[in-house]
């Protein structure tokens, strides 16, 4: 009975393995990489990143923005995805500005007619705070598939930090999720044990 005693703890820790946080789909989301790319900007807006004070790590962007004659005049956008049918997307984002600026929330279609999915605009506040949203079951493949941040609502500027898209329903960052079993040890210790 001792003997197989360590053999039991090994296969209940194997079975209750944990993964942290989800698989962001965009690179540099929380700008770690010192630089922007590949994150790009349309319209008169600039962006730079800067060091310290992050929302998380080290790094995190600032953008400032001129007024537009619509909020979608100037962007900030990740480009080359393909959104897949039947699945939902979660977009994620910790965003601060000293002047209550708005911004737009849009994955989309990245060509004409700019269909977006799940769109929602938000103001924010002058403290780091995470906003959500989701896109709910998409339709059709997208392809091509933008994350696009409409922010030429007024004159002002803002941080962006921490941004992650990602598939299925809202994680908190850095909280654990189990992991499917399928293709993990305890799939292989089973298939072991049994042969």
């Amino acid at each position: 009975m001792l003997k197989s005693f360590p053999l039991v703890i090994v296969c209940l820790l194997l079975t209750v393995s944990y993964s942290y946080g989800v698989d962001n789909i965009l690179v540099n989301g929380g700008f770690e990489d010192g630089v922007p790319d590949p994150w790009s900007m349309y319209g008169d807006a600039t962006m730079e990143i800067r060091e310290g004070g992050a929302a998380e790590g080290n790094f995190y962007l600032h953008l400032t923005t001129p007024a537009g004659g619509n909020f979608w005049d100037a962007g900030l956008q990740h480009s080359g995805h393909i959104f897949g049918v039947g699945k939902t997307y979660t977009l994620a984002a910790f965003l601060r500005s000293p002047n209550a600026q708005d911004i737009n929330f849009k994955p989309e279609l990245s060509a004409d007619p700019w269909t977006g999915y799940g769109s929602q605009a938000f103001t924010m506040t002058d403290t780091w705070t995470e906003y959500v949203i989701s896109t709910g079951e998409m339709p059709n493949d997208v392809d091509p598939g933008c994350v696009t941040f409409h922010i030429a609502y007024v004159a002002g500027e803002f941080d962006i930090d921490g941004v992650r898209f990602f598939e299925g329903d809202y994680v908190p960052p850095d909280e654990p999720s189990a992991v499917q079993p399928s293709a993990k040890l305890t799939t292989a210790w089973g298939k072991i044990k049994s042969d």
